[in-house]
């Protein structure tokens, strides 16, 4: 028997819609509601679902992609630079967190959206645009002409810390297992053989991105087991992940640890939450976002796209990772520190990394800030405790409550950047050995 329920509801529809277009004092255009009523319908199933524009959807195919031509820039709204990508043309050319950006081409940026603004920062590789800016402290703006060229969206980070190794995501694109095996190898060459002490993988502020490249990534440090479990609208409908072996055990089995906060998301989680099940890092410092969803993305009518939520992430341990996030093995805050993506220019970074490749490449030398001005950094060394020299310096800082590798630090004076709060063990029936 064939239900007539939903063509009621669509005539419940029908007649909301004639009511509007024919009695609303200012009714849009047709189309406009039927947008409207599409994407309120979208929206109304999950927080992650939408109804995507051309624009909207040339903006995520581009994120997932990993490049775009433009100049480097990171912005708010109103113009101010959030920051730069190093070696960049805005870089290079001496733009700094704090410069705000009045006229592009001759444009007030007061009067464009955050999203104009970005569309014409970018444009065709050799071409040119003209900036007014007004640097921090200076009276006067300047003119700055830039060029655009190709550049990597979601560079790789990397850094030496004493004897660990530091890499930092930003979000899982079409070019992250590839960058990560490299700059793997680049800093196993910089540290020098049977040096490398450990790993610190910093997901920090990492919204997600492509679940296949998430998956490899973990796959390629795990090597076996299972990565996740991807739940669809049926009991029936589930999908395990495991290592497909590329690249698998890559850091050979050395110490390491995954900092978190609470903009790490989604495909992040996912790495996250493996590493942890499995026992294979230690998660520091506080709960993920909590976005355990997949999106697919539809092709509409006239230009839109439709997002949808199509299944729901589980770790291999079973947690649900919607709504709930992922509980750090160590609770570390971050008061006070530098927000992400930004470099504390008051105290030396690490040093370089030799042959980190160019910019092109997608590796760029870069860690969020030095160790004794970033609390969970500093713990997740600490932890590692192969970082010596970075360890020496910390415990010259560091109250004597404070736990160090080698014990507790002599020292009764000096104010440690970080303390220790215990974390409440999740527990964690069925996790993986």
């Amino acid at each position: 028997m064939v239900s007539h329920a939903p063509y009621r509801h669509l005539a419940m529809f029908g007649d909301a819609f004639y009511a509007v277009r024919t009695r609303a004092a200012d009714p849009p255009a047709d189309g406009q509601l039927v947008e409207a009523a599409i994407a309120a319908m979208v929206a109304s199933l999950d927080p992650h679902s939408r109804y995507l524009t051309a624009a909207e959807f040339r903006r995520l195919d581009e994120a997932e992609s990993g490049s775009y031509s433009g100049v480097g820039i990171d912005d708010e709204a109103g113009g101010k630079v959030t920051g730069t990508l190093p070696g960049g043309p805005a870089a290079r050319a001496g733009l700094a967190s704090g410069t705000v950006i009045e006229r592009i081409d001759g444009v007030a940026v007061a009067h464009l959206g955050r999203s104009e603004t970005v569309d014409r920062l970018r444009g065709e590789p050799g071409s040119t645009v003209r900036l007014r800016l007004m640097r921090p402290g200076e009276r006067a703006p300047v003119a700055v002409v830039l060029t655009r060229e190709w550049l990597p969206l979601h560079p790789v980070r990397v850094g030496v810390l004493g004897t660990a190794a530091y890499i930092g995501l930003d979000r899982f694109d079409d070019f992250t297992l590839g960058r990560v095996l490299k700059s793997v190898a680049i800093l196993k060459a910089d540290i020098g053989p049977g040096r490398l002490s450990g790993l610190i993988l910093d997901l920090r502020g990492n919204p997600g991105g492509l679940v296949v490249q998430a998956v490899a990534v973990a796959g390629a440090i795990l090597g076996r087991g299972e990565i996740v479990r991807l739940v669809g609208r049926r009991p029936d409908e589930v999908e395990r992940f495991a290592p497909d072996r590329t690249g698998a055990g890559v850091v050979d089995g050395i110490p390491m640890v995954v900092l978190v906060n609470g903009d790490t998301a989604s495909a992040a989680e996912i790495v996250a939450g493996a590493l942890q099940d499995h026992r294979r890092a230690t998660v520091i410092g506080t709960r993920t976002y909590g976005k355990g969803a997949v999106q697919t993305t539809y092709a509409h009518r006239g230009g839109r796209w439709l997002r949808l939520t199509t299944a729901w992430v589980v770790t291999p341990a079973g947690r649900k990772v919607e709504g709930e996030g992922i509980e750090p093995d160590r609770v570390v805050l971050q008061e006070g520190v530098p927000g992400n993506g930004e470099i504390d220019t008051g105290a030396p970074l690490p040093r370089g990394v030799g042959g980190a490749g160019s910019l092109q490449d997608g590796i760029v030398v870069g860690v969020r800030s030095a160790p004794i001005h970033d609390r969970q950094l500093l713990a997740g060394l600490l932890h590692l405790g192969g970082a010596a020299a970075t360890v020496a310096e910390v415990r010259e800082a560091c109250a004597p409550e404070i736990d160090l590798p080698q014990g507790r630090s002599p020292r009764s004076a000096g104010e440690c950047p970080m303390r220790r709060r215990p974390s409440p063990q999740q527990p964690r029936s069925g996790a993986l050995p």
